[in-house]
């Protein structure tokens, strides 16, 4: 069977936003080092970019302007990314699992990969009359953002806690499956949206905890390098030691630094890292369970079985039914 070609998303976010584009839309990458597709949305004054790509290579970085007045709700679901935007100082680490509320009308947005290997970005870009209606009557704690969306005013708001909650992950794992009938599947979607709004803001409601230590620049660069070699050995992860020597770090500083900028453990890293592979596997269709589960390192398919499920809440079966 030949290979499926998708068409070319836009660079421009007014042609992505076009109504002529339909409800769902999946789009190939416009970046020529980047191999991966976008998957679109456009449902009632708010629109979804799911971005899931891949590169082999350090990539130069790329730059966008945001000139249609959006505000996004932006979350990092998978790698890091530093960002610089006008009317933010320096540049900002978007480590996985970071999320915020941003902002930031008629700005110019540059977007440079930390490191390389898989990546996914998940951004809604809500009309802001909507957005600061939706502030306003439903989480008068904002309120003052919806103010200054009414002015125009530029803000960026950032969960406290930097990682997203169970049910977050559920909702970009299911955002996708959505009916068929064209109202329904608008519907379906719109919910999905006011569902990860109401967590979101949960999170952003949270009282700040204390600033844990910066860690040295080259420690982090050490610690993303880590990451990368834990992902691309998943079904064999090196040990402590090893990954120690591997990325240059003693074992205090890789176990202390891991759970500073990945907020958990190398272990605990590599089993929610293997259970994300194994349910986009299973999506896939390419293999049965019992050899997914040994592909990735389970020693037996009930032990993987278990952990999916304690994981999930659900089964691996049942994502093929």
């Amino acid at each position: 069977m030949e290979a499926q070609t998708l068409p070319t998303a836009p660079a421009n976010y007014e042609q992505i936003f076009s109504p002529d584009m339909g409800v769902v839309q999946e789009l190939a990458l416009p970046f020529e080092n980047k191999e991966g597709t976008i998957t679109l949305a456009l449902v009632n004054n708010m629109g979804i970019v799911d971005s899931r790509f891949h590169t082999n290579e350090l990539t130069p970085p790329w730059q966008h302007f945001n000139n249609k007045p959006f505000v996004e709700m932006n979350f990092m679901l998978e790698g890091d990314l530093y960002q610089t935007m006008d009317g933010f100082p320096g540049r900002k680490l978007c480590a996985k699992g970071s999320h915020n509320l941003l902002f930031n009308p008629g700005t110019l947005e540059k977007n440079q990969l930390v490191g390389y290997g898989n990546y996914r970005t998940f951004g809604v870009h809500v009309n802001p009359e909507k957005m600061s209606e939706l502030l306003s009557a439903y989480v008068p704690e904002l309120e003052k953002f919806s103010e200054k969306i009414y002015a125009g005013q530029p803000f960026m708001l950032e969960s406290p806690v930097p990682q997203l909650t169970a049910k977050m992950k559920y909702i970009f794992d299911t955002i996708w499956q959505y009916p068929n009938q064209e109202g329904l599947k608008k519907l379906y979607l719109e919910s999905k949206i006011l569902d990860l709004l109401s967590l979101q803001c949960e999170l952003l409601l949270q009282t700040p905890a204390k600033k844990a230590p910066t860690l040295p620049a080259a420690d982090i660069d050490k610690l993303h390098a880590a990451r990368v070699l834990l992902e691309q050995r998943l079904e064999r992860p090196p040990s402590l030691a090893e990954l120690s020597k591997l990325c240059q770090l003693n074992e205090f500083k890789l176990k202390k630094g891991f759970r500073e900028l990945f907020n958990t453990t190398v272990y605990g890293f590599v089993h929610e890292t293997r259970l994300t592979r194994a349910q986009q596997m299973i999506r896939e269709g390419q293999q049965n369970i019992s050899e997914i589960a040994y592909q990735l390192g389970y020693s037996h398919p009930q032990h993987f079985q278990r952990a999916f499920k304690k994981q999930f809440g659900i089964t691996p079966g049942s994502l093929l039914k």
